[in-house]
């Protein structure tokens, strides 16, 4: 049958033994939503089957039963955490040389440079090293990397203060991975719903800008700058909590309002380690959308 074969048949089984009744299952819980009594949460039961075919290393068996817990059980209590192993896996399988169907093999040529090679293949010079162990921008002419496009969309959800990577696949959106946010602050000029991209990157030391050929860049902190497609000006930055402005007292309840007000800057801002990971992978011109 072939291993192709056996991967389909398997796939085939666990939808029809284990997804295929989730349909069903939903139904009966929406016949019963006027019962004021509280109501098991079916989500527990696939989260723990999706679990445990990942402990036995059927990871994509695993991560596909997830996907299916949160299209059909979104509000199981369970879905959050669903949702952060989905992003592990794909975060793993996406710098992966085994599990990456898109990674392709690239030949340096006379004259390339981490970041024409980047462009070209319309990935980031973080994703280009860290998919190929590289500590420096040295390459030689002859030397082999690995390659894969990026292709995300990024949404922030205000309310919910989520941060959500989409992967493109044609046509379609998939659920890459989400993030929680610490916390999302629109300036003035910025009303969700709207649709922006991310028109810049930058990493800053010390009030400098540098690049990821600097020593500093690694401690660096990153920005993800968002703006209206062909807009100059301030946007929406998505970059790690900064320190607090000073407020100076004073005795005008006005004046000192206005002045915590301008102490608290706006962004959408999230754990340092998601940063850095989201700048990794987000090129400049990325979709970039704020609901509510």
């Amino acid at each position: 049958m072939g291993i192709a074969g056996s991967i389909i048949a398997t796939a085939y089984w666990y939808y029809m033994n284990v997804l295929g009744h989730d349909d069903a299952l939903a139904s009966e819980i929406k016949a019963i939503q006027g019962n004021k009594a509280s109501l098991p949460d079916p989500g527990i039961r696939r989260f723990n089957d999706a679990v445990e075919l990942i402990a036995e290393g059927k990871l994509i068996e695993g991560r596909n039963a997830l996907y299916a817990l949160v299209a059909t059980f979104p509000d199981s209590n369970r879905a959050t955490e669903a949702k952060r192993i989905i992003g592990e896996i794909n975060m793993d399988m996406m710098f992966s040389v085994e599990t990456n169907p898109q990674k392709k093999k690239y030949i340096v040529q006379t004259g390339d440079s981490v970041g024409l090679i980047a462009r070209k293949q319309e990935t980031t010079i973080e994703c280009l090293m860290r998919a190929n162990g590289l500590f420096n921008h040295r390459l030689h002419p002859g030397d082999h990397l690995y390659v894969f496009p990026l292709d995300f969309e990024v949404v922030v959800d205000v309310s919910e203060k989520t941060v959500t990577l989409l992967r493109n696949y044609g046509e379609k959106k998939t659920l890459f991975k989400e993030y929680l946010a610490i916390d999302v602050r629109l300036p003035t000029y910025v009303r969700a719903p709207v649709e922006l991209v991310i028109s810049s990157r930058a990493a800053w030391s010390a009030g400098k800008q540098v690049d990821s050929a600097n020593p500093l860049f690694v401690s660096a902190d990153k920005w993800l700058m968002g703006n209206r497609r062909g807009a100059n000006g301030p946007g929406l930055n998505i970059r790690a909590v900064p320190q607090a402005k000073p407020v100076v007292p004073t005795a005008d309840p006005k004046t000192a309002d206005a002045a915590v007000a301008d102490a608290i800057e706006p962004g959408v801002f999230l754990q340092r380690e998601d940063v850095e990971e989201l700048y990794t992978i987000i090129r400049p011109g990325t979709a970039f959308k704020i609901t509510r």
